[in-house]
């Protein structure tokens, strides 16, 4: 198990350090959203790595849950909106501090089920369960609210880009950007999802390493798109 966790670890941190390289290069904002949502992604990474090697702890569970399970998705979503609404970027920003902040401390204060801890594979969800207090109401919200609108946001780009596309009568890279990004993070949810229901972890470390290599794709696509997008309205046919 190890050997997966440690390929998605690698993959992400080389793309988040290419990106990070490229922001240097091209001060474009998405593509620092994107960097910093790798390097995160390479945490929760690094954080299965250690535990399969050496085991769970209450640390490293913590470092898992707010990384890869409440602001990671969040972050790429922010990414999308710098790259297809700019003019939304900013309260976008401050949303994502803020509820970024609620779920950091409620991971913090969350109390956790010792007895999940004990295995070598990610823990269950259950690890914080709802009856655990406020602090693990609070995480289990955060992980859903940012997840379910990162995703939300991550998809709509998507389909919003390819129907302005198509309206203007052409291929955009805009559209491939936003389609391998959604596609990737869709991939990442899936795998964690069959993990759950069939108990394969071989899918959950697998599909990881496949979804951060089709986002890292998307990100490249980006780089053609162009610096701002103009408006949110698709061109009239004509």
């Amino acid at each position: 198990m190890a050997f997966y966790a440690l390929v998605a670890m690698l993959i992400s941190a080389a793309f988040a350090a290419t990106l990070w390289r490229q922001y240097r290069t091209r001060p474009r904002p998405y593509l620092l959203a994107w960097a910093v949502a790798l390097a995160f992604y390479a945490i929760a990474a690094l954080t299965e790595v250690l535990g399969a090697a050496g085991g769970w702890t209450d640390l490293l569970y913590r470092a898992y849950y707010f990384f890869g399970a409440i602001i990671l998705v969040g972050v790429l979503a922010l990414g999308t909106i710098y790259l297809l609404a700019p003019r939304f970027s900013r309260p976008a920003l401050w949303t994502l501090i803020v509820l970024g902040a609620f779920g950091l401390a409620a991971v913090v204060g969350a109390q956790l089920q010792a007895a999940r801890l004990e295995t070598h594979l990610v823990p269950n969800a259950d690890t914080i369960a709802a009856q655990g207090g406020l602090f693990n109401v609070l995480a289990i919200l955060m992980a859903a609210l940012i997840n379910i609108v990162g995703t939300v946001i991550l998809v709509g780009g998507a389909a919003w880009s390819a129907f302005a596309a198509w309206r203007r009568g052409g291929a955009s890279s805009r559209v491939i950007a936003n389609v391998l990004i959604a596609a990737g993070a869709l991939t990442v949810a899936t795998a964690s999802s069959l993990t759950r229901v069939f108990h394969v972890y071989e899918v959950f470390y697998i599909g990881q390493a496949i979804g951060v290599l089709v986002m890292f794709g998307g990100f490249l696509a980006a780089q053609r798109a162009p610096r701002r997008a103009t408006s949110l309205n698709p061109a009239p046919s004509r």
